[in-house]
């Protein structure tokens, strides 16, 4: 019977893996992300805390090598590293969810049970270099319910799929109708969530360009090599586009050159233009340092026909990485020749909610996202930053314009949607309309409440568990 049993839980937890991995690889089949964690709850239910923790810690290396494979493809050691801190993250979400039902047998904690505990690990995970992790069960499926995203972020979202996950859970092992009823609400919720939509205010349209230039990540001696032909890409976009555009925007890409130090030609393009030029590169420490090694920062360059050149330094680097990038210290609003306030999130930058959020807390009317994921234009990240680029979008309640160098480049509105957008591996201009915008949303002033608060929970019910414990010890 034993050996029955162990058998059935191990096909659970197979069933789970598979369903983890249909949804963050077949994007039509992502909501299945809404039940993979049925089997996973049923099969730690009645199980130890150590043997929770074990399973979960095998399904979250497997979730986690499917999810981020694609990062062997720019560094091995980097995927080993990622792994080794994000696996343990289902192994600790398991071990307190156990722990949690074994404590409580009240049916409103044992359905709480996984979000709290997934969003307390969350939280831990806020310490270490993966600190984003917990939300990324969520980010497929968060840009469809934008009114839910504007008020709790998208860990919001995550909690609601551990939620609506252990309720139909508890409904399968106790056939309890009540389950069913509390599921039945959670669909009332998330409709709401999608049809909901920000009708934002349209006074005076800003007229952008997005100039994917469709350059090859190249080494850094082909750059150097290539000097001229890369500049007048730049010059010839803006000679062609900056008359017409209040914004030429241009990706983050190493240029062979300092535009910070030597900014005259894109001052003066920028003036003869009447336009504002966004760029993104890296700059060195030291005047007159090396533009490929050495302490460098990564920079976001603006150059406005009224103002002198305006430089955004990336506070976040991506984890992991061997460079010696010198990270910024603040978050400032650049100016637009018009005036309006413009945020920016460099690279890895945009997959953080607390970025999009700080800078609309500054004073961002509108936000832009430059990165350069040449490196993994055949898997899926290009895609992972576009979806994250419209939840930031939602949670801000501000346009946002993403441009890289190969794809995808796109304008998002502030409910998520993607008013146009480029193909990968093509030389193309984006252009539209989008507009400034000045108020906030709940989860721009409150921040990441959902969490915090589930985490203050999970604390205050494990700590509140011991007297009980050792008074039945004692009877």
């Amino acid at each position: 019977m034993a050996s029955k049993t162990r058998m059935a839980k191990k096909k659970l937890v197979l069933l789970s893996l598979g369903l983890f991995l249909l949804a963050v690889w077949v994007p039509f089949l992502s909501f299945l992300i809404w039940f993979a964690f049925i089997p996973l709850l049923l099969a730690i239910h009645g199980e130890t805390s150590a043997k929770s923790f074990l399973i979960g810690l095998l399904t979250g290396a497997f979730f986690f090598s499917g999810l981020l494979y694609w990062i062997v493809q720019y560094e091995l050691r980097i995927f080993v590293l990622v792994i080794i801190f994000t696996a343990p993250f289902f192994g600790m979400f398991a071990w307190l969810t156990q722990r949690l039902w074994n404590h409580f047998k009240n049916d409103f904690v044992q359905i709480l049970a996984p979000s709290i505990a997934w969003a307390a690990v969350g939280v831990l995970y806020w310490l270490t270099p993966v600190s984003i992790i917990g939300d990324q069960i969520a980010f497929f499926q968060a840009p469809f319910f934008p009114a839910i995203v504007r008020c709790s972020g998208i860990s919001g979202i995550t909690f609601l799929i551990l939620l609506n996950n252990s309720l139909l859970a508890h409904w399968l092992k106790t056939k309890k109708n009540k389950f069913l009823v509390g599921n039945g609400m959670m669909v009332i919720l998330l409709c709401a969530g999608h049809f909901v939509l920000l009708d934002p205010p349209k006074v005076k349209p800003i007229k952008v360009a997005l100039i994917q230039h469709n350059l090859p990540m190249a080494s850094n001696e082909w750059r150097l090599s290539h000097q001229k032909k890369i500049t007048w890409k730049y010059e010839k976009a803006v000679l062609e586009f900056g008359s017409d555009h209040d914004l030429i925007l241009f990706p983050q890409y190493g240029l062979p050159f300092d535009p910070l130090r030597k900014p005259e030609r894109f001052d003066q393009l920028a003036k003869r233009k009447n336009t504002s030029i966004l760029l993104g590169t890296y700059i060195p420490k030291i005047a007159g340092g090396s533009l490929t090694e050495g302490a460098r920062t990564d920079s976001a360059l603006l150059f406005s026909a009224k103002t002198t050149v305006q430089e955004y330094q990336a506070v976040t680097p991506p984890p992991f990485r061997n460079i010696k990038q010198v990270k910024g210290s603040d978050r400032m609003p650049l100016t637009l020749s018009d005036g309006t306030k413009i945020g920016i999130m460099l690279c890895y930058e945009d997959s953080r909610s607390e970025e999009g959020r700080l800078w609309v807390r500054n004073g961002a009317e509108l936000l832009a996202a430059l990165s350069n994921p040449g490196h993994f234009l055949g898997t899926p990240l290009p895609r992972y930053h576009l979806l994250q680029d419209r939840i930031r979008a939602i949670e801000t309640g501000r346009y946002l314009a993403r441009v890289s160098p190969n794809g995808f480049s796109a304008l998002i509105d502030p409910n998520g949607k993607i008013m146009i957008q480029s193909k990968l591996h093509e030389e193309t201009v984006v252009k539209g309309e989008i507009y400034a915008l000045s108020g906030r949303t709940i989860f721009t002033n409150l921040g990441p409440v959902v969490p915090l608060a589930s985490a203050g929970i999970g604390l205050f019910l494990l700590i509140g568990s011991y007297p009980v414990r050792k008074k039945k010890a004692s009877n």
